[in-house]
């Protein structure tokens, strides 16, 4: 389930290298002196940008475009070994040693329905901006990324050939991307490409490309019961609850944000509590009732446990 994987060699690590074998296995490569006026050499191995400093040799690109024929197939625990063994291999290099600065984690799903159904299920998280677009659904924040994407649609527009078995297919991805400051994500001194390869690391991701999900607030369907309506208050809430699917609630909670921004309130706990009224609202167990797009969702992804291995 390993995607993109960005590693940093620092010279201390990588010992003595000989760059004119590193040079052997790459191509495209050019020379260009920076600022500071120190000389970097670059170049690709098939994807992977490399660049070489003197402080040491950084390689960016996807571990499972590397690996495998592209990256509509996923990389599993298993795979990472002998990736960066046959990185390591060809660059003359002790990749296993290389810290790990991103790490893009991810699972492709075959759906029911178009992916982009499924984005209007997926409401706000917490210490995220929800970001949507016509062909994706965004959160983000300093440190990490998390996405829900038509892998099909990508692959299309960068001109991909689609795996046969995928027509007709309608395929979601959900990728998280751990961008920055890993040890602290992972609460660890340092995260090496060695690390990938364990076992129990590779499980510690997992749950939390899981948990990630979990956290998303999944909308519930919105149903008009007038057999419950027995009081003003009742209708008041039917009232509310039409609003809100007639707006969206993922728009409102928007528009909570702008009045954030905005400084409409004089006490900042009250967009919080206007969020929390709101989800409560939308969850009335009379009124409400868990969509069969979130039932799917939650079913295909938790049940990828078994790529745990």
């Amino acid at each position: 389930m390993y995607d993109t994987v960005n590693l940093w060699l620092p010279s201390d690590k990588a010992g003595s290298f000989d760059v004119s074998k590193i040079f052997q296995s790459l191509s495209a490569i050019t020379e260009h002196i920076k600022a500071d006026g120190q000389v970097c050499a670059s170049g690709y191995l098939r994807n992977y940008k490399v660049n070489i400093l003197s402080q040491g040799v950084s390689l960016k690109g996807s571990l499972a475009k590397y690996f495998l024929p592209d990256n509509f197939h996923t990389l599993t625990r298993s795979d990472s070994i002998r990736a960066f063994e046959m990185m390591a291999d060809e660059l003359c290099l002790p990749i296993h040693k290389a810290n790990v600065s991103r790490i893009d984690f991810a699972q492709n799903f075959l759906m029911n329905y178009k992916p982009e159904v499924y984005y209007t299920i997926l409401g706000d998280c917490q210490h995220y901006n929800r970001e949507p677009h016509t062909k994706s659904l965004y959160y983000t924040n300093g440190l990490r990324q998390k996405l829900f994407y038509n892998k099909l649609a990508e692959g299309k527009t960068k001109g991909m050939r689609l795996p046969d078995i995928w027509n007709g297919q309608n395929v979601l991805r959900y990728e998280m991307r751990f961008k920055s400051r890993l040890p602290k994500q992972f609460n660890r001194a340092e995260i090496t490409a060695s690390n990938l390869s364990d076992e129990k690391f590779y499980m510690i991701i997992f749950d939390k490309w899981l948990s990630e999900y979990e956290s998303i607030n999944k909308l519930n369907t919105i149903n008009f019961n007038l057999s419950d309506m027995n009081s003003p208050k009742d209708f008041w809430k039917q009232i509310n609850l039409m609003a809100v699917n007639i707006i969206g609630q993922d728009k409102i909670m928007q528009e909570i944000e702008n009045l954030r921004h905005k400084k409409a309130f004089d006490k900042p706990e009250y967009y919080s509590r206007l969020k929390k009224e709101i989800k409560e609202l939308c969850k009335s167990p009379k009124m409400t009732s868990k969509s069969d797009l979130v039932i799917e969702l939650d079913k295909k992804i938790k049940s990828s446990k078994r790529f745990y291995r």
